[in-house]
């Protein structure tokens, strides 16, 4: 068996020269997608309500115009689990796809966000533009873009379902894995990434997988956003680790390795105010344009 540590390196490519005027995801569209799926009509996407299935019936026609692949002839993998919280038994779906390698499709780097969100409370609706209608944004546009620019290994597109309630979809999915385990090389997560008053995008993981800082950095000095490393162990604890506080924290468990874009929480974190009016159009769309940029630069080596 080859090891992933091996196989996974960084190469900063000077064909996505960040000083070029080129946009590489039109920012329109990824407003758009956060503008929709944080509307009123989607009553904060909780898991198993209409709002949570209609912003999946979106993102799967997002999927399917974009021409995704498919594992088992669906972009759908249901899940169930009981929440010891609630009491209850959830039925979850995660939307999966995947753009194949040019050059070894068997090697896969997984690209996730979360589209469930807290629902109604209180008759007042989360709508959750930032957390995490951003991601999904985000994961939509990158997947158009890899559709046409393919990468040397193949890029699984993952819409996980349940994360508000424990991770629940990444769990399902590592649990169950489309592709075998030790054939997926990274996990590059984003929740959270459209608003900052400081124009910050923090990058957590390579605490525990020190040869990605290196290439991260060439590529942060570059960025016209400030990028942070940190709120991860060793330095981290407490509610300021973010380890294991979004999905990514399920690959890490299965010593995959991972790379967090988030920002820090602000006021309107899981409060009915988190609007598409509080995104931040210009950073958002740099956040999002940095992270294909990150996710361009790898390479595998042999």
């Amino acid at each position: 068996m080859i090891n992933r540590f091996f196989l996974l390196t960084f190469l900063f490519l000077f064909y996505y020269n960040s000083s070029s005027a080129q946009h590489l995801i039109n920012k329109d569209s990824l407003l758009a997608h956060v503008q929709e799926l944080s509307s009123d009509k989607y009553e904060g996407r909780e898991v198993e309500s209409t709002g949570n299935e209609l912003a999946r019936a979106y993102i799967l026609q997002r999927f399917q115009n974009i021409g995704l692949k498919s594992f088992d002839s669906s972009y759908v993998h249901p899940f169930k689990f009981y929440s010891r919280f609630t009491r209850k038994t959830y039925q979850g779906k995660n939307l999966i796809g995947y753009v194949p390698g040019y050059k070894d499709a068997d090697h896969f780097v997984v690209l996730s966000a979360h589209y469930d969100h807290v629902g109604i409370k209180k008759r007042k609706i989360y709508n959750g533009a930032d957390d995490n209608a951003s991601g999904v944004g985000t994961l939509i546009e990158i997947a158009r873009h890899l559709t046409q620019y393919p990468l040397p290994y193949s890029v699984i597109i993952a819409a996980f379902d349940a994360e508000e309630i424990g991770l629940r979809g990444a769990d399902a999915f590592v649990e169950d894995p489309p592709v075998k385990l030790d054939s997926i090389l990274l996990n590059i997560n984003m929740d959270m990434i459209s608003r900052n008053k400081d124009n910050e995008i923090y990058i957590c993981g390579t605490a525990y997988s020190p040869f990605l800082r290196p290439p991260l950095d060439s590529l942060a000095k570059e960025a016209s956003i400030k990028v942070s490393f940190g709120h991860e162990a060793p330095e981290s604890t407490g509610a300021d680790d973010w380890t294991h506080a979004s999905d990514h924290g399920k690959f890490h468990r299965k010593e995959i390795p991972f790379l967090y874009f988030g920002v820090e929480d602000h006021e309107d974190y899981h409060e009915p105010t988190d609007d598409f009016e509080k995104i931040m159009p210009d950073f958002y769309h740099q956040v999002s344009e940095f992270i294909l940029r990150c996710l361009t630069a790898l390479e595998l080596n042999y």
